[in-house]
């Protein structure tokens, strides 16, 4: 079981988009499916690491009420394609677990195809379709992709 900390910003019947936090920092959206979540809980240690987000000016950066298309993964993903650059998409329910990294293509009825890049930083030529039915997780806007991001302003290939 991994747990995650972050704050519930949308959920449909199908999936939750939170703002995800790692060591007290916003780490970028993360879309799960509702049917992977087996808990949810707040403890007293996460209500005192919300105290200190807060002291620290980060809590007021999380997109509470942005209005998220949480019905399904084509509307969620097309939506954040609009906002970020590149997405990360874990798919774990197919028989050959995939992880997705790269940019938004298009998005049909039944997948979304995305152009990958390597750990390496290139592009691969032919896209990846990610049938929505595998899809188990979707992140944007965290540090590792904003590294990655980054390196591509700096260096078009």
């Amino acid at each position: 079981m991994n747990e995650i900390q972050g704050f519930v910003l949308e959920s449909s019947e199908d999936l939750v988009v939170l703002q995800y936090v790692y060591d007290f920092r916003l780490d970028g959206l993360m879309i799960l499916s509702r049917s992977d979540i087996t808990g949810v809980r707040e403890t007293k240690t996460d209500k005192f690491q919300t105290r200190l987000l807060k002291h620290e000016g980060l809590f007021e950066k999380v997109p509470f009420g942005r209005g998220f298309e949480a019905g399904n993964w084509r509307s969620i993903i097309k939506q954040l394609s609009r906002s970020y650059s590149l997405l990360i998409i874990e798919c774990e329910r197919g028989n050959d677990p995939d992880f997705v990294i790269g940019r938004l293509l298009k998005a049909t009825s039944a997948a979304a195809y995305v152009q990958h890049f390597t750990g390496v930083g290139q592009w691969l030529e032919e896209p990846v379709r990610v049938a929505y039915k595998e899809i188990s997780c979707v992140q944007v806007g965290s540090n590792y992709l904003n590294v990655y991001q980054r390196h591509f302003e700096c260096h078009v290939l």
